[in-house]
């Protein structure tokens, strides 16, 4: 194509500018229009159409894209309405710009593009079902010379400039490229949910573009899909690794209770258990296990809510590419001439994957960190539960022999009583009464049985406790960087032992 001159020291200007703004968010049919692309659509019917009464809502989608609802603003400022649903989303494509009028030649930009966004009306409102917005700023010119690259930037920096006046709305310059052997510049970045292409067109381009307007419409519908979902993944990402720091904390806390329960003193080579509420420390470690079980589920749901958002980026990628195929085909062209759509693909949406991908990874460590945790506490807690099952169990058992020892040797001896008891004063010389003497026996009987059954259970009891202690190497999670929480990492063969010794 011819390519124009822009003289350095005269006001640029421009021929017939057109701005035509692709705008989606997620479908929700129990939402109102209110704070809503629909609220958005309507305000710029409102203002430049002369028919105040039409208004648009979720009935006027189809696919593909609706005939326009076309408007006259005046002389200057004409446009137009369209409507798509795509997947589970709802889109709009609205055209304003100027008539191809011979007075709307070598137009001044500040004037022009000043007009099409009064009051900033063009960007739509941001919400919670917004996904974005593509701007595609055209322009022709009649001044055909040879300019240089720097003039095309400064018309395509001047056109963003006075198409949004206020800086914050402005998305910065992103990259230079060529379109059909024209000059566009984007302006955007990686994260953004609002994408402007500045393009430098003619008759001949024009027809092009009018072949792949639905296309072109859902690519760059996928573009933002693909976008929200990762601005969306970093969200969850800063969730989970919140989560994942509050669970190593109860598990740090848990192992400061778990090695008070379980903890062994040899002062003097001696073994002894040292004292310690049992029954306490094992309230709070069965109070703490629901509690890690409660916010491992949350860590569980986070998790899927990160590969939920890995994997609307895989398929949008997919579908993406399809419609660049799509615009090949239709200008039988290879896909290699849409270098200016396939940059967002081959590296944006790479850095995306690879991003997703070792968030993964890393928080897919910390489901199993959090499973050892609780089947350790589980363990630990079935153990110390066993254990005092075992020991009331002991103290029944060596009273119930020693009473019975005590009670045979009562019968024995009661047989050979024959004195009746009589209650006086004891004096000198006097022996003790046959059963008073049997009662002493049955008593000595008693504490002799159960001291023996006593020695043999309590020299099991330090055994076994000694082997459920006894340390043993096991690997550390590669991910924690936590002391305590390895430390606890290193008992869970013990006590995976232990409950399959019970």
């Amino acid at each position: 194509m011819k390519q124009p001159q822009f003289p350095p020291h005269q006001m640029l200007k421009i021929d017939h500018p057109q701005v035509y703004i692709h705008s989606y968010q997620l479908s929700d049919e129990s939402k109102t229009d209110a704070d809503s692309i629909w609220t958005w659509a309507n305000s710029l019917w409102q203002y430049f159409s002369q028919d105040k009464s039409l208004v648009f809502s979720q009935a006027n989608l189809n696919y593909p894209l609706t005939k326009p609802n076309k408007f006259a603003h005046s002389n200057q400022i004409d446009g137009s309405l369209k409507f798509c649903r795509i997947d589970d989303s709802e889109g709009i494509l609205a055209r304003i710009g100027s008539p191809e009028t011979d007075e709307n030649k070598d137009l001044e930009v500040i004037t022009a593009l000043t007009q099409f966004n009064v009051n900033n009306l063009l960007v739509a409102d941001s919400h919670e079902n917004w996904i974005g917005q593509t701007f595609l700023i055209t322009y022709k010119s009649e001044t055909y010379q040879q300019p240089s690259d720097n003039d095309f930037r400064k018309v395509a920096d001047e056109c963003l400039k006075h198409l949004f006046p206020e800086a914050s709305v402005r998305p910065p310059f992103y990259r230079a490229t060529r379109l059909f052997d024209s000059p566009m510049f984007e302006y955007s970045s990686p994260k953004s949910q609002v994408q402007v292409f500045v393009y430098l067109v003619d008759d001949d381009i024009e027809g092009k573009l009018g072949k792949i307007i639905q296309p072109l419409f859902e690519l760059f519908y996928h573009r933002h899909k693909i976008t929200k979902a990762f601005i969306d993944s970093r969200r969850n990402y800063d969730l989970l690794k919140k989560r994942y720091l509050e669970i190593e904390q109860t598990i740090e806390n848990l192992e400061a209770k778990i090695t008070e329960v379980s903890r062994i003193e040899l002062p003097n080579g001696v073994d002894s258990q040292q004292s310690v509420n049992i029954d306490e420390s094992l309230k709070y470690l069965k109070i703490k296990l629901k509690e890690l079980l409660r916010e491992s589920l949350n860590y569980e749901r986070a998790l899927e809510y990160l590969e939920d958002f890995n994997n609307t980026i895989n398929i949008h990628v997919y579908n993406y590419q399809e419609k660049l195929l799509q615009i090949g085909d239709k200008l039988q062209l290879p896909t290699d001439d849409l270098t200016t759509f396939k940059f967002f693909i081959e590296r944006n949406c790479r850095y995306f994957q690879e991003q997703l991908k070792g968030d993964l990874g890393y928080f897919k460590h910390g489901t199993d960190l959090i499973k050892i945790a609780v089947e350790l506490v589980g363990g630990i807690v079935d153990i110390e539960q066993a254990e005092c099952d075992r020991s009331l169990e002991r103290t029944i058992q060596i009273l119930g022999t020693g009473l019975g020892a005590g009670g045979i040797v009562v019968s024995a001896v009661s047989a050979y009583v024959q004195t009746p008891i009589e209650f006086r004063i004891p004096q000198k010389g006097d022996v003790l009464h046959p059963a008073v003497a049997s009662l002493l026996w049955s008593f000595l009987a008693v504490v002799i049985v159960a001291g023996v059954v006593g020695l043999l259970n309590g020299t099991w009891k330090i055994n076994g406790r000694l082997r459920l202690f006894r340390r043993k190497s096991v690997a550390q999670l590669p991910d924690s960087q936590s002391q305590p929480v390895n430390h606890i990492l290193q008992q869970t063969e013990e006590v995976r032992d232990e409950r399959q010794g019970d």
